[in-house]
């Protein structure tokens, strides 16, 4: 999938050495919810992203993000429990921050939620005081359903958790304005 800027396609085992560039940070995971990866687990899980299947609940689709064939970052997509609902996540590398990359990625990746995977609801489960990744999801149409207060533990603190959301009515409706004022 192309996007004005970008190449977006499923990551594979190679992909490892560019994942470690935002991965192993802990400034980065830490809104990921997950430890820092080193290089072992790097390899491991582009390994089992790359033939995992998309199909049942807790199933991920992970897309690597390119701008020119480099690896910048990542989106995902994570089969919910509920019905025809998805969870997206969005990360990219530090240094390439700042420059809409991630809110483009993350409505690509939308657009194949809804488009091709026939999902009604998409959400994103976001750490509040991360505060670009809020903002990604407001750009992206997606609304505050809830906030979790004290909701996760890491590292001895409790972190709290707000859910953004969009249905797939209401994609199909700022994808037709945009439309319209292209």
């Amino acid at each position: 999938m192309t996007t004005g800027r970008l190449r977006l396609r499923p990551v594979t085992a190679a992909d490892a050495e560019a994942f470690l560039a935002w991965r192993s940070r802990a400034d980065v995971v830490r809104f990921m919810y997950q430890q820092p990866w080193d290089r072992a687990a790097a390899e491991q899980k582009l390994r089992a992203w790359a033939s995992a299947p998309f199909a049942d609940a807790g199933d991920v689709l992970v897309l690597a993000v390119e701008v020119d064939g480099v690896v910048v970052g990542e989106t995902m997509l994570k089969r919910a429990q509920g019905p025809r609902q998805a969870e997206l996540g969005y990360a990219v590398r530090p240094d390439a921050g700042g420059r809409g990359l991630a809110t483009e990625a993350a409505r690509a990746t939308l657009a194949l939620a809804f488009g091709v995977y026939g999902f009604h609801r998409v959400f994103a489960r976001i750490d509040e005081e991360n505060a670009a990744s809020i903002r990604v999801a407001q750009r992206l149409g997606m609304r505050q359903e809830a906030r979790l207060v004290e909701s996760d533990l890491r590292d001895g603190v409790w972190s709290t958790e707000v859910v953004y959301a969009i249905l797939d009515r209401e994609h199909a409706r700022a994808a037709h304005v945009g439309a319209a004022n292209a």
